[in-house]
């Protein structure tokens, strides 16, 4: 009669060694495994990308720009804000409610726009007092500022820009005059493709 074996003790203690060595390995590599940090965005940094891209797309190839210092949301200025979210806002069937809700609070007051924004050419900014020097009771206004600006495409207002969460969209104002009666103002809807951004739809709000 053969005598029973049972289950060898030594075999059956490798197993377990074995198997637990796999579990601890596959566990560090996980936690070495690195968690990507997440790209911190500088808002003022893409607004300056707005507005050069959008500039670049309007302008065609002008030498400088000349900009109004205080931004505004639109011809009537920040008192208008509410009646301008009404009246514009609800023609861009792709705009984000985080981007309106941006767009709002940048501009619920005026802001003087920086001196250094990298926009993709020099540019002046445009006081009330200089905008009054040359054009108050002045009949030969642009003249005088085409002697000065002579490479400018006229004269810009900028709104601040309103920006989704993950900053792939973008909504602002812009406005040119560039003669007495040569001027229009448009409401822009831009999205961020390829790390660059490009207008997606664009409303006049006014011309002359």
């Amino acid at each position: 009669m053969r005598a029973f074996h049972p289950f060898p003790s030594r075999r059956l203690g490798a197993i377990l060694v074995a198997l637990l060595l796999i579990t601890l390995t596959t566990a560090c590599q996980q936690e070495a495994t690195p968690v990507p940090t997440p790209i911190e965005v500088d808002p003022q940094a893409e607004e300056e990308s707005v507005y050069a891209s959008l500039f670049a797309e309007i302008y065609g190839e002008p030498r400088m720009y000349v900009l109004m210092e205080q931004s505004s949301p639109g011809m009537d200025g920040v008192e208008a804000l509410d009646s301008i979210l009404d009246t514009y806002l609800t023609r861009f069937s792709d705009l984000e409610a985080e981007t309106v809700e941006s767009f709002r609070l940048r501009n619920e007051t005026a802001t003087s726009l920086p001196a250094n924004m990298d926009i993709g050419l020099p540019y002046v900014l445009l006081t009330q007092a200089d905008f009054q020097e040359i054009f108050a009771l002045n009949t030969s206004g642009w003249d005088v500022f085409y002697t000065r600006y002579p490479n400018s495409p006229g004269m810009t207002t900028l709104s601040r820009v309103g920006f989704n969460d993950d900053f792939t969209q973008a909504f602002l104002y812009a406005a040119t005059w560039s003669n007495w009666l040569a001027g229009a103002g448009f409401y822009y809807l831009l999205e961020k493709a390829g790390g660059e951004w490009v207008i997606l739809q664009q409303v006049m709000a006014w011309i002359s």
